[in-house]
């Protein structure tokens, strides 16, 4: 956040006639606004990381698979030779234990809600886009 800060002081003081929109702090204030997003992302990105650290790795392996590699249930259930049902409900159990994690790390579905609208799915326990 200090970083926009300094941008814009930066921005104002090298202002001139080509206006807010087209000239230097117009294009300073772009980059302050990239560099918030940037900063909500890494925060984003610092408490997944952490949280799935925390994980069992059988557990965390079954979160990648399924949310970041988007692997389905029947391959996954065919590669353990284990039922679907057995898949979904150690699937379940893992969003749990992540879950956890994350409320442990101070980050709570209202912070999901005003920060990150993708992981909302995950945090309810929404198996309804997995095949």
């Amino acid at each position: 956040m200090q970083i926009a800060k300094d941008m814009t002081l930066i921005a104002m003081r090298s202002y001139d006639t080509t206006g807010w929109r087209n000239g230097t702090l117009g294009q300073v204030q772009s980059l302050a606004e990239l560099s918030r997003r940037m900063d909500k992302f890494n925060g984003l990105y610092n408490a997944v990381r952490d949280a799935l650290r925390v994980l069992p790795a059988s557990y965390r392996a079954l979160l990648v698979e399924v949310y970041i590699k988007n692997v389905p249930i029947t391959a996954l259930a065919q590669r353990y030779k284990v039922s679907k049902r057995t898949v979904y409900r150690k699937l379940a159990y893992a969003r749990e234990l992540f879950r956890n994690a994350l409320l442990s790390a101070g980050c709570d579905e209202q912070w999901f809600e005003s920060n990150c609208e993708g992981l909302n799915t995950l945090l309810r326990g929404d198996d309804t886009h997995i095949s």
